[in-house]
């Protein structure tokens, strides 16, 4: 993989510049593209995150090109946290910079979120038609998605020791308008230290699937839960 180190802006009038990392494979050929979203940026968060790192692992070992960036206010990104509301332009306005770049095919676009980045990632994904897939790792989810607030293959990946399981898995997943999108990683909390090869495998079969052969069918393991 060839990394570029990129700058581009929000999707917002006089919108402020932030700093990605965009990798693409070797290849003539157009390759689907996925948008990578880091944690909470008052928090540590950042486009260097391990989490994120792994989710672009794996999308290397599947051919696809994949854009990191920081949020506002984070590393040389411009700006200020804004709680959420301004980095969803800024997730919208990374979507449209990688499909806008060369060897990119526009029509073949994933996004995927760690943490506040999913929670982002979930809050764009219905104003953005161009997204096939959308995989969502240990998203804070408090209450129920809109049935229709997902239009594409999804799928959310979580620890059975994160926080945000501690009322229940089923309780988290009827959060979700099909819970059965839903993976839980035994041995695994928020952070997901040690377990970045499961993550690397999941963004690598699930984008594959999702993005260079569409459609996606998930394998449900014994329990219900989709197993990437």
């Amino acid at each position: 993989m060839e990394m570029q180190r990129v700058r581009f802006p929000a999707a917002v009038e006089a919108p402020p510049t932030l700093e990605g990392e965009l990798w693409l494979p070797e290849t003539a050929d157009a390759v689907p593209g996925v948008v990578i979203a880091h944690p909470h940026p008052q928090r540590g968060g950042s486009m260097q995150n391990n989490v994120v790192a792994a989710l672009g692992e794996g999308l290397s070992t599947a051919g696809i090109a994949w854009l990191r960036f920081n949020f506002r206010g984070v590393g040389a990104s411009e700006g200020r946290y804004s709680e959420g509301d301004d980095e969803r332009l800024e997730v919208l306005g990374a979507l449209a910079f990688l499909a806008e770049q060369p060897g990119i095919a526009a029509d073949r676009i994933g996004l995927a979120g760690y943490s506040f980045g999913a929670r982002v990632s979930l809050s764009v994904i219905g104003d953005t038609p161009r997204v096939l897939g959308l995989l969502c790792v240990a998203p804070p989810l408090r209450e129920p998605l809109e049935p229709t607030s997902i239009a594409c293959p999804y799928l959310v990946l979580v620890g059975d020791r994160d926080g945000n399981v501690s009322d229940g898995v089923d309780r988290y997943a009827a959060c979700l308008p099909d819970p059965d999108r839903l993976q839980v990683v035994p041995g695994t909390d928020h952070f997901w230290w040690g377990f970045e090869p499961v993550l690397a495998d999941a963004a690598q079969r699930f984008f594959a699937e999702a993005l260079v052969s569409p459609p996606l069918t998930l394998t449900l393991s014994p329990e219900g839960r989709g197993d990437p």
